[in-house]
């Protein structure tokens, strides 16, 4: 597999499961409509092509490269076939990704990149790709080289970028999913609902579901919270503060980490350690 006919893939990948999930939206929305949807989308899908470049560019062809050239170089641990590799790849990516959000939640300066994500007032798939550039950058080089010492082949790293694609966009949707649904499937994936809790206003459910693509670590390291299914529709998203509908502008979405915020609120909120 080259790493044009990988970027095709991945390209025509987020194109159809974008349109799939607004039109979700539209059919069956989790929450009802909120005003200025078009200015959060005008601002959000603007930001979202910056950030698709860098993570088509620094995420999947590199990660394919990467695979690739560590077969030809018999580079790697283990070696591990297509399915084992994809498997291996999630489990120990999405450790790492685990630790990494939570320290975007710990560190100050850590912070003041990721609170752009985190003050959206609402969530929809428009949110999934609502992160400063500077974000992804810091991620790739903490879990690249896990391609490199797992072995995988460029299939498996193609796989799990076609996986990654698909668990961003479901879990920033704002579709319907059952109960009867939703209070399984919160344990193998990441739901709309379980994924809402995170960006709750409240501190506690905003430190808490840090998974990035399923939610295993916050059951294994106990962050993970459940909040009554019938709150979702009525909780306040966001942050306290970057609420204002000028705060969505997308020259000011970039200049986040530097702007002035008001007192005190340039810390992250309080770490939960449950």
């Amino acid at each position: 597999m080259t790493v044009t006919s990988a970027s095709q893939h991945i390209y025509l990948w987020t194109l159809g499961l974008l349109s799939l999930f607004l039109l979700l939206e539209t059919l069956a929305p989790r929450r009802s409509g909120a005003s200025g949807l078009s200015w959060r989308w005008a601002n959000n899908f603007s930001l979202a092509l910056l950030n698709w470049y860098i993570m088509l560019v620094a995420s999947t062809l590199f990660f394919v490269w990467l695979a690739r050239w560590g077969r030809a170089e018999e580079f790697g641990v283990l070696n591990l076939g297509p399915v084992t590799g994809f498997i291996a790849l999630l489990a120990g990516t999405q450790l790492v990704s685990y630790w990494l959000h939570r320290a975007f939640h710990r560190f100050p300066l850590m912070w003041r990149i990721h609170a752009l994500h985190h003050s959206d007032p609402e969530v929809d798939v428009s949110t999934g790709y609502r992160h400063h550039p500077l974000e992804p950058l810091i991620a790739l080089p903490v879990g690249a080289p896990l391609v490199l010492l797992l072995g995988v082949g460029p299939e498996s790293a193609l796989a799990y970028r076609i996986f990654a694609v698909a668990a961003t966009l479901f879990s920033h949707s704002n579709v319907h999913v059952p109960q009867s649904v939703e209070r399984w499937l919160r344990y193998l994936l990441l739901t709309p609902d379980f994924h809402r809790t995170h960006h709750f206003v409240e501190q506690r459910y905003t430190n808490s579901n840090y998974g990035s693509l399923v939610p295993w670590y916050d059951y294994v390291f106990g962050t993970a919270t459940h909040p009554d299914f019938d709150e979702h529709p009525q909780r306040l998203l966001g942050l306290e503060y970057l609420r204002e509908p000028a705060d969505q502008r997308l020259d000011r979405q970039l200049l986040t980490p530097l702007r002035d915020l008001d007192p005190g609120t340039d810390r992250p909120p309080a770490v939960h350690t449950g």
